[in-house]
């Protein structure tokens, strides 16, 4: 059938990362109609989108991208039907800056699935210690601040409440480590 991937003939020229983030399609020339729609995943080129009803293969539409925090428009074409509620689009034209912008999502969804397939390898191994060390190192570099919590030296039950005098000791920034679960 025409559109269905089977998974070994995937023809995509960028590679796509699975996330979610919602779109608005306008059908082009513009009937006034807005198609609410979910991105399921995203690549330079195009993005998989899921409608209540897709439309047709070779539809010219309008589509406004909102992920995380970053939103772009583009002028988009249905290049696949998958099922009764999912379609491919392709990207064929965006700003300057929406380009930019894509290319900056794309990078932090590189860099995400890069941390998670490192977590999810380093989980399989037996040795805890290096599980820890990895992830630690993981956190350190994706979240510098999660890597500690500073203390303050109030009483025993508010050792979360941190007052700024309290943060500096002998002139250096006390630090606690912090173990967090993934």
């Amino acid at each position: 059938m025409r559109g269905l991937s089977t998974g070994n003939d995937d023809r995509r020229r960028s590679p796509r990362f699975s996330c979610g983030g919602l779109a608005k399609i306008v059908c082009l020339p513009s009937d006034g109609i807005l198609l609410p729609g979910r991105i399921r995943d995203l690549s330079l080129g195009g993005c998989s989108v899921e409608t209540v009803s897709p439309l047709a293969c070779g539809v010219r539409t309008e589509i406004l991208v909102r992920v995380n925090t970053s939103c772009f428009r583009a002028i988009g074409q249905v290049r696949a039907v998958r099922g009764p509620a999912g379609m491919g689009m392709q990207f064929l034209q965006l700003s300057a800056g929406g380009q930019d912008m894509l290319v900056e999502l794309i990078r932090e969804l590189t860099r995400q699935q890069a941390i998670a397939t490192t977590l999810r390898v380093a989980r399989r191994e037996p040795d805890p210690k290096q599980w820890n060390e990895c992830r630690a190192a993981l956190l350190k570099e994706s979240f510098p601040i999660l890597g500690r919590i500073l203390a303050s030296q109030s009483s025993e039950e508010s050792f979360l409440v941190v007052d700024r005098p309290s943060l500096i000791v002998d002139g250096e920034t006390r630090e606690i480590p912090l173990d967090l679960f993934i």
